[in-house]
């Protein structure tokens, strides 16, 4: 962890007081190849803790834009929001201001198992989620805005407290791209936003109806690809 900001109160204080937040950052990075627990996509990467939600886990758009921009300030190169931001035009300015600065920010589709109208935007990666046998999970939300698609049914992740739980949604499938992400970054800092975004799509696996679709985008991510 390197240090991050309390958006809700204001402060310092990061801790987590939902239990989401921990079982999306250990689904990026938890601490691997050690034996012990669960394997995180991108384990040697930093997490930058910034709370945006009350301890109901409901946030606004516009505290999760200034999020955005805070993290962006702050060295922040990859920003995951396991939050269905899509159609906020906030978000999307916040987004666009970290792409300035050579950074991605990646979302989840949602999990209303519905198609979502929200037009394809070239300011967000927007994640819908698979299962293990590369499918769509049935609750996953899905349309013309989805980028890519990612594991997301039966993730074992970091819990609150300490242990381990089993989660599902496309709140975990976005860090597991945001995951995926930061490993294309330190394989090569030089990758612009444009560049890193282009090789995540067209490396993907091609699920579903062939090219680019609603319910998977440009495919299932590929990181060892």
């Amino acid at each position: 962890l390197v240090p991050g900001w309390n958006f809700y109160d204001k402060n310092s204080n990061t801790s987590d007081v939902y239990g989401h937040g921990t079982k999306v950052a250990g689904s990026a990075a938890a601490a691997s190849n050690n034996g012990t627990g669960v394997t995180g996509v991108a384990w040697n990467a930093k997490i930058m803790p910034v709370r945006i939600s009350d301890t109901s886990g409901y946030a606004f758009f516009s505290t999760i834009a200034e999020g955005i921009y805070w993290a962006a300030d702050n060295g922040a190169k990859v920003v995951n929001i396991s939050y269905a931001v899509q159609n906020s035009i906030s978000v999307q300015n916040a987004a666009n201001y970290l792409r300035t600065k050579g950074g991605l920010v990646i979302n989840s589709a949602g999990n209303t198992s519905a198609l979502d109208a929200t037009l394809a935007n070239g300011s967000l990666i927007s994640v819908s989620a698979t299962t293990s046998d590369d499918v769509k999970a049935n609750w996953s939300s899905f349309g013309n805005y989805v980028d890519v698609a990612a594991p997301g049914a039966g993730i074992w992740t970091t819990a609150r407290g300490g242990g381990y739980a089993a989660v599902s949604g496309t709140s975990f499938a976005s860090p597991v791209t945001a995951g995926v992400v930061a490993l294309m970054m330190s394989a090569n800092p030089a990758l612009k936003p444009t560049e890193l975004e282009n090789i995540l799509k067209t490396t993907a696996v091609d699920l579903g109806t062939a090219g680019n679709d609603q319910l998977f985008g440009a495919g299932r991510i590929n990181a060892a690809a």
